[in-house]
């Protein structure tokens, strides 16, 4: 992932922003170091069984992770500010809402390219230095770099066919996505797997009665978002307890991953939507 600047956000508010290029004199914090950017720990944790080659599956993941950005402070002193006064903005973004919470967001060229969302748990003031310093500390307990902008593909965009192949040439590690369906045909069930036959693992809906014309199904296997439902006469109904015994949620992995659908001719596509993640810059 290239990144040219990062910015501090606290409650949409930019607080500070960090050039990673040439700084100019005029930046009121000039970063120093920054630790902790990179993928660290990467644990691989088994969760099932290929259906039929029986090779076991892994979701690698990181703990909690922890940016420390070391900067150097530049009072605009022309506007008579001092050290303190460029200090005390910082500490007013440990905790400026209720949820307290802070965004790292990241640019290339100006452009938004992924964030990080955390708290600062440490602050710490290099007084006697010779040149005023703070380190911040934001721990990260989503450790993954999320894409800033969904990318959505809408009707005309997704192949009616199987299988479906989704190209993801940004991301560089796995993530979940969201789409939605409308029923054309009524089916028993609901069905996405690896091949169209003898698959080594499969995503199956089962619901009571089966899906009726015009039924709308949304399902979504983004990280702490996971959600199922359908949609029928404006009413909503939540599908989670009608998953199959043994089904896998669909990923989507760096560059082509191909979807297969039993029942592929008996519905369209609303949209698909997702967020690029990354392991680290």
């Amino acid at each position: 992932m290239r990144v040219t600047s990062i910015g501090l956000y606290a409650d949409e508010v930019e607080v500070a922003s960090f050039t990673l290029r040439h700084e100019s004199s005029k930046s009121r914090y000039m970063v120093r170091q920054i630790i902790g950017l990179d993928a660290d720990e990467i644990t691989p944790k088994f969760y099932g069984f290929g259906l039929n080659s029986n090779a076991k599956f892994y979701d690698f993941g990181m703990k909690p992770r922890e940016v420390v950005i070391r900067i150097m402070l530049n009072p605009t002193f022309i506007l008579n500010e001092e050290y303190t006064n460029v200090r005390d903005e910082l500490y007013k973004a440990i905790s400026s809402t209720r949820p307290g919470r802070v965004e790292l967001r990241f640019f290339a060229g100006g452009a938004s390219v992924a964030r990080l969302e955390g708290f600062i748990v440490k602050l710490e003031a290099g007084y006697f230095n010779k040149t005023p310093e703070a380190q911040l500390t934001i721990r990260c307990d989503d450790p993954m770099y999320r894409g800033d902008n969904p990318v959505r593909l809408k009707t005309a965009e997704i192949p009616v066919t199987n299988p479906l192949r989704i190209a993801d040439s940004q991301s560089t590690a796995p993530h979940g996505f969201t789409g939605e369906v409308k029923i054309t045909a009524a089916i028993p069930s609901f069905t996405i797997q690896d091949h169209i036959s003898t698959p080594d693992w499969k995503f199956k809906v089962v619901p009571s009665g089966g899906f009726l014309v015009n039924d709308v199904l949304l399902f979504s296997s983004d990280y702490a978002a996971k959600t199922l439902y359908l949609t029928r006469s404006g009413v909503k109904t939540y599908l989670i307890d009608k998953i199959e015994t043994g089904s896998m949620w669909p990923v989507l992995f760096p560059g082509y991953t191909d979807f297969h659908f039993v029942n592929a001719g008996s519905f369209t596509w609303n949209y698909i939507e997702y967020h690029t993640a990354f392991w680290g810059v």
